[in-house]
């Protein structure tokens, strides 16, 4: 499967009322780990002309695919230790220029632990992203560190964003990751808290975050 084909096999689907991949026999071919952490990453660089045609439903629906292993394998490549550490590293950074090339421009700015968003569906893939992902900590185990270091650094990234759902997306993540790397999440976290005219609700996310205290 080539990438083009790839690309249409996840996004170019009709929406209805369950996620097409509910039905296993919808589900496109999964192409070898070495090409899928090459297509991800190529996916994520240019997701902002690549999805630009999609609707959020198809964004959303396509993402989540993606990214929850109870639907597909796709993530495990970023895991697979039969591939090049450095190659690997590069794909999970490129995970940042999905939250520039479409998060910040196509999710709402608001928050959806408030339930601020529903009208949007990507919002809702947005703010769980790092907690349906086997990333980082995979397992609660953390003999990936220079792949969970990774992944902290995209979240580092994202707060910096004017955009409250990337943020949050982060902060969510990061409360995830602070059981495992507290000293690394928490430090994150204090420079964040340092930005001026922060969202009250925002900041009470982040202290929680910073406490683990993330659902």
């Amino acid at each position: 499967m080539n990438f083009e084909d790839w690309v249409k096999g996840i996004f170019d689907r009709p929406e209805g009322a369950e996620p097409w991949y509910y039905d296993y026999k919808k589900q496109p071919p999964e192409p070898a780990p070495a090409a899928g952490a090459e297509y991800l990453r190529r996916l994520f660089t240019e997701s902002g002309v690549l999805l630009a045609g999609c609707s959020s439903r198809q964004l959303k629906d396509g993402l989540w695919y993606i990214f929850d292993p109870s639907n597909s394998n796709e993530i495990f490549c970023l895991l697979d230790a039969g591939l090049p550490l450095a190659e690997r590293l590069k794909t999970v950074e490129s995970i940042y220029l999905l939250y520039e090339n479409c998060f910040l421009g196509r999710c709402t700015s608001a928050l959806s632990h408030l339930s601020e968003a529903r009208e949007n569906p990507l919002n809702v893939f947005c703010y769980m992203l790092w907690d349906i992902a086997p990333l980082p900590a995979t397992a609660g185990k953390t003999d990936n560190a220079e792949i969970d270091a990774a992944c902290l650094e995209v979240m580092r990234k994202a707060l910096l964003l004017p955009n409250e759902a990337c943020r949050e997306s982060a902060l969510h993540g990061l409360g995830h990751a602070a059981l495992y790397y507290p000293a690394e999440t928490g430090g994150i976290i204090k420079s964040f808290l340092a930005t001026p005219e922060l969202r009250p609700e925002l900041r009470r996310y982040a202290q929680a975050a910073a406490e683990g205290m993330v659902q």
